[in-house]
């Protein structure tokens, strides 16, 4: 009924999956590469944030991000568990 004997196509397919398998494997490095620099750039600007909070003092008309902008990136960074 089935063929049992390999021919020459098992090679053609085992190659296929495994080129599609590091094709996979190579999207999710750069995804991963992607979300570092992501998380390590929203840092930065969260630092930049509470630097120009506590240069501006307790006078919010010096200060260039209102409070409420200023808590919703730290609010996304504790919600998201980074």
């Amino acid at each position: 009924m089935f063929d049992a004997t390999p021919t020459d196509a098992v090679g053609y397919v085992f190659s296929a999956y495994l080129f599609f398998l590091l094709m996979v494997l190579l999207y999710i490095a750069i995804l991963g590469a992607k979300f570092q620099r992501i998380n390590r750039n929203l840092g930065e600007l969260l630092d930049d944030i509470k630097a120009d909070r506590n240069e501006a003092g307790d006078d919010p008309a010096k200060a260039p991000v209102t409070a409420a902008s200023a808590k919703e990136p730290e609010r996304a960074v504790e919600e998201s568990g980074v």
